[in-house]
């Protein structure tokens, strides 16, 4: 009997590799669900990013008694914060994560000279409301897709998921 248990005091070769392919097979399950749940993530994050930001410029132009302008680039995936005088600089352009693959929009693309490709803005004027309705829809690579909308008369912006 004394000589049984000491035989018995390691693993195999055999239950090691069980053991192992077992947490291969599992972390392999797992994995695609992190990397949807980081898309996710990032989508909203971006999405609430932009809504806080519409919502800044509808303040400022209430606080300065001016018109501001949410501009939107949705072929470079970038939007610029701005006074609507084009003597002041921009207050703040943010280039949107890589993760997104596709930023649609209704808002009005200001043809002035001809539409500008993928341009699109919304101008608030000095009582806060915005110039338009609109949504924008951002879009990652899988699939995944996150919905803002603007309402005209009160420039509420709502976030949906």
């Amino acid at each position: 009997m004394h000589l049984s248990l000491k035989r018995n005091k390691g693993l195999t070769l055999i239950e090691l590799l069980l053991v192992l392919s077992l947490l291969s097979v599992l972390s392999l399950m797992t994995i695609p669900n992190l990397l949807r749940s980081n898309n996710r993530w990032i989508l909203r994050s971006t999405a609430y990013m932009i809504a806080n930001d519409i919502r800044r410029i509808q303040r400022m132009s209430v606080q300065e008694c001016t018109q501001y302008n949410f501009e939107l680039q949705t072929k470079q995936f970038y939007y610029i914060l701005r006074n609507n005088d084009p003597t002041h600089h921009n207050i703040k352009k943010v280039q949107l994560n890589p993760k997104i693959t596709s930023i649609t929009s209704t808002l009005y693309n200001p043809g002035y000279a001809g539409p500008k490709e993928g341009y699109r803005i919304l101008r608030f004027s000095y009582l806060g409301s915005p110039n338009q309705a609109g949504e924008i829809v951002l879009e990652t690579g899988n699939g995944d897709n996150i919905r803002l909308t603007v309402d005209v008369a009160t420039g509420r912006v709502k976030v949906y998921d």
